[in-house]
């Protein structure tokens, strides 16, 4: 699920250009967005819906964000600030480790968690660190965990998923899926192209 700082409307209409089929939920001081089907509106290897919704970067004007997702038996942790050139901070948690690095992605610390919880997180700095470096337990576990620590809402929705009655069904906008579609053919025909040149 991400946690958007913007109004439902404004996350609504981010929503509708991307790939994913959403419920936006309002929440107090968050909207709250998940997938609404398993899969992506687009082709293999990018039809988990999930994991898009987990890789798209948030527009300015809805920051700061939260990402908090289980896949794979990993809890993965997206933070993004308000500073206009913010870029996605990662904090990936796996069973048995606690807390590790992710190659290719930034790091996102503690202080970027409660940085982007807000005010509410005084005093917890502690309890954070501590919690993040627990290798017991599992994923959904450690982000219900996270969730009470930084007092953020939505505990239900991360746990159960977003009901049909829940929020507003916001389906991506075919064009842009079918924009996608077209880049990502066209760039596979590329990579066989200069394959085939290479050998």
């Amino acid at each position: 699920m991400l946690l958007l700082r913007g109004e439902p409307e404004q996350v609504a209409r981010w929503a509708a250009r991307g790939l994913v089929a959403t419920r936006v939920v309002p929440l107090p001081s968050w909207t709250a967005v998940l997938p609404a089907e398993p899969t992506s509106r687009v082709q293999p290897p990018y039809d988990d819906a999930l994991s898009v919704l987990a890789a798209r970067p948030v527009a300015h004007r809805l920051r700061g964000a939260l990402g908090l997702f289980a896949i794979d038996g990993r809890a993965w942790v997206m933070v993004q600030g308000e500073a206009w050139r913010a870029v996605p901070r990662w904090l990936v948690w796996q069973p048995g480790r606690g807390a590790s690095r992710a190659p290719g992605l930034r790091v996102a610390r503690p202080g970027d968690l409660l940085a982007a919880a807000g005010a509410g997180t005084r005093g917890v700095g502690s309890e954070l660190a501590a919690l993040l470096r627990e290798p017991r337990g599992d994923a959904l576990g450690l982000l219900t965990e996270l969730m009470q620590l930084l007092g953020l809402p939505g505990e239900g929705l991360l746990v159960d998923g977003a009901r049909r009655d829940q929020g507003d069904l916001v389906e991506p906008d075919h064009r842009v899926v079918a924009r996608f579609d077209a880049l990502m053919l066209e760039e596979a025909r590329h990579r066989a192209e200069l394959e085939e040149e290479t050998s």
